[in-house]
């Protein structure tokens, strides 16, 4: 990307880096301008203003866990919008979102206030996978609470935007503000900046911020910290119990029982997690990463990770 110092890219689809991205005060308007690219895509009102209520501290670091809330911001008129992003789906993940969602409800009324005081809460999720079928070009859904027959709305206080970013192409059915953006997150072509650059002003910043972001060696440790776990946990979600499944499957069918069958899997996914972190310990290692740091994510011994 132009002006990188460093000819380093990252992936703006990291937690860390989006908190950094849209969480530094002093910044507000890029993630108004994100904020607002949603809302038109889904024909809604856009805000004036957006104030960041649990912003990132340049000194700020990523920890080993998975994201509750990566951002959390109020608008002029009061409404509260809490965004999400996400590598990799998760079991039940629907209902967490609406927890999530619920739980900002419920906090915006203050001991002794009444209900009018309520404010709507909007829940946008950014998700590096598929949730919903894959013959559904759309990438980005909303769900409100509406009456069953007549689909009229009951109230506007809830909003769960859905944006799947593997469905994203140049040609997706998105509006361009919303279709900007995707692009500015998903792509680090010269060519795709020098289009955004043409579409819209805020680019000119996102880009200065994203090399900034690039250049700064404390942030990229930290980052890579993160992408580290990221990959780590997207492993096990997505390779450990397939591999582990199926070879309990295997394992159970020999043992030609429904007990064998059940112990089989058991025995099968915990050679197949045992196995996925070894596979994974080594490319860690490979990388760089701190043997520490790499034992305390996989679970493995230090002197193991070092015999790799």
């Amino acid at each position: 990307m132009k002006d990188n110092k460093n000819n380093i890219e990252v992936k703006k689809l990291n937690d860390y880096f989006i908190r950094y991205f849209f969480g530094l005060e002093g910044d507000e308007d890029l993630l108004l301008s994100f904020i607002n690219a949603v809302m038109i895509d889904s024909n809604f009102a856009t805000f004036v203003s957006v104030e960041i209520i649990n912003p990132f501290n340049l000194s700020e670091k990523a920890n080993n866990k998975e994201s509750i809330v990566d951002l959390k911001a109020v608008t002029e008129d009061g409404t509260i919008v809490i965004i999400e992003i996400q590598t990799y789906s998760t079991k039940n993940f629907f209902e967490r979102t609406l927890y999530y969602w619920s739980k900002n409800y419920s906090n915006v009324l203050k001991k002794g206030e009444d209900y009018p005081e309520l404010k709507p809460v909007i829940s946008i999720n950014l998700i590096d996978d598929i949730l919903f079928d894959k013959t559904d070009n759309r990438m980005h859904t909303c769900y409100l609470l509406k009456e069953k027959n007549s689909n009229k709305i009951l109230t506007d206080h809830i909003q769960l935007h859905y944006v799947e970013i593997p469905k994203f192409d140049k040609d997706a059915d998105i509006k361009t503000e919303l279709k900007n953006w995707i692009l500015f997150l998903k792509s680090n072509k010269e060519e795709d900046m020098s289009q955004l650059l043409k579409e819209d002003t805020i680019f000119e910043k996102a880009m200065k911020k994203y090399n900034y972001f690039t250049d700064n060696k404390d942030l990229l440790n930290e980052y890579d910290k993160r992408e580290a776990y990221l990959f780590y946990q997207s492993s096990l979600m997505r390779g450990s119990r397939k591999d582990g499944f199926e070879e309990g499957i295997k394992e159970g069918v020999e043992k030609g029982k429904l007990e064998g069958l059940k112990e089989g899997i058991i025995e099968g996914m915990e050679k197949g997690i045992k196995e996925r972190n070894y596979s994974i310990a080594k490319n860690l290692k490979k990388s760089g990463l701190d043997i520490k740091f790499i034992s305390e994510n996989t679970g493995l011994p230090i002197e193991e990770i070092e015999k790799l």
